[in-house]
């Protein structure tokens, strides 16, 4: 598989990594991840199998890596270089267990149908806010939607445009279905994150021409079912990756304490520390910042609703 991400020096904006090299070693990018054995790209592009050390720093998908060349053919990986970005899930508050790295977007797709909302689309977003990671909505399977049915949906995300978010629509049943999407992907590392049964393993055999891509059929409950068993990276021939993950596949909120939350909401961020009561939870407390910015229709009471169901699921 021949790597066409744009390699133009990716640790120029690093601090020098603290591998010890001995001129033995070789850089490469981690590709897909099998537990103690990982499929590894080379500068040319060429694959190998290479073992993990005992004991060594974890080493997951999208890490770009130091590793030595075996007499078998096979390799061993040193550690990882520094990364850009870490994209993680709690697992409780002593372990976390990492998902990808120097990921630059996190692609958040969604579908008409009953199995949307806008509360599930703000847990992604307040995620993708906290872990510092470009988030961009993706309403895919558009082609299922009427002019109509479509004018409705551009308007429940009229919100999010306006507080800035990229909103891109995409069928890959329609012809350039994927061609704003193809842009915004150009050069960067992606992971496609969102429901079951909204089309993210057709979007990636559609972009990478994969296409023995496992793909699960849509149940009758329209929530589809779970193909993806690994974290592989599939290169894009315009440049770029993405990155596709049982791990982040329906990632929201995990763990996240209540004080990430809120710091998830960009639009409450300029009413932060403005409530008369330091540990003011934004309920019913008077002199309340975010309640009065609410009435003054600064902030969307749909969005405050979702900040409050979203608080109470970790009380």
């Amino acid at each position: 598989m021949k790597n066409k991400f744009n390699k133009q020096d990716k640790h120029k904006n690093y601090s020098k990594p603290v591998l010890k090299r001995d001129g033995t070693e070789r850089e490469g990018t981690i590709v897909a991840h099998f537990g103690a054995v990982v499929e590894l790209e080379d500068k040319a592009g060429h694959l190998f199998r290479c073992h993990l050390r005992k004991n060594q720093d974890p080493i997951i998908t999208g890490d770009y890596v130091l590793w030595r060349l075996e007499k078998d053919n096979t390799g061993i990986v040193l550690g990882h270089l520094p990364r850009k970005s870490l994209l993680i899930r709690e697992e409780d508050r002593h372990r976390n267990k990492l998902i990808a790295a120097n990921v630059d977007n996190i692609i958040i797709v969604l579908a008409p149908g009953p199995s949307f909302s806008e509360h599930l689309l703000d847990c992604y977003l307040v995620a993708a806010e906290v872990r510092k990671i470009q988030p961009i909505i993706l309403l895919n399977k558009m082609d299922l939607l009427d002019e109509s049915n479509l004018a409705e949906m551009k308007r429940r995300f009229t919100l999010y445009v306006e507080m800035g978010y990229k909103v891109i629509y995409s069928s890959i049943f329609m012809q350039d279905g994927l061609i704003e999407l193809n842009h915004v992907l150009k050069d960067t590392v992606s992971v496609l994150v969102g429901p079951s049964g909204v089309g993210k393993s057709s979007i990636i055999a559609k972009l990478t021409g994969f296409n023995d891509i496992k793909i699960g059929e849509v149940s009758s409950n329209n929530q589809g079912k779970h193909t993806t068993t690994m974290t592989r990276l599939y290169y894009l021939s315009q440049g770029g990756a993405l990155i596709d993950s049982p791990g982040v596949r329906e990632f929201a909120l995990w763990n996240m304490p209540p004080e990430d939350i809120f710091k998830g909401f960009i639009d409450f961020q300029a009413f932060r520390g403005l409530c008369k009561f330091r540990n003011c939870q934004h309920e019913t407390e008077p002199g309340c910042a975010l309640q009065r910015a609410i009435s003054e229709n600064k902030i969307s009471s749909q969005r405050w609703k979702s900040y409050l169901e979203m608080i109470a699921g970790k009380r």
